[in-house]
């Protein structure tokens, strides 16, 4: 299987370097946050919507929506902003020293 680098933007260097991940790399890199962001939410949706408001807190089947939307809007954030952290940590800022 071929690695080819992900070229660096026309005109100018790449924040990442001359050499620049390797498109397998970016995808391994991205894909379980992609999963993350999309199954969690839902799954955490029914999951709290049946066995924590509706059976565990006994709430209206309106009621217990509306609050495991609150909880699905939520944890999407929080994986949003895992995602965005680890995406500035991710790679080194050129011109810094690396030791």
């Amino acid at each position: 299987m071929e690695h080819r680098t992900v070229s660096s933007i026309p005109g100018g260097d790449s924040f990442l370097g001359d050499q620049g991940p390797t498109e397998a790399s970016l995808i391994a890199a991205v894909l379980p946050y992609v999963l993350m962001i999309i199954l969690l939410p839902i799954g955490g949706f029914f999951f709290t919507k049946s066995f924590i408001f509706e059976d565990l807190l006994s709430y209206s089947d309106t009621t217990a929506n509306v609050y495991a939307a609150i909880t699905s809007v939520i944890l999407l954030h929080a994986l949003l902003a895992l995602f965005i952290v680890k995406a500035f940590r991710g790679y080194p800022v050129k011109g810094s020293k690396q030791d």
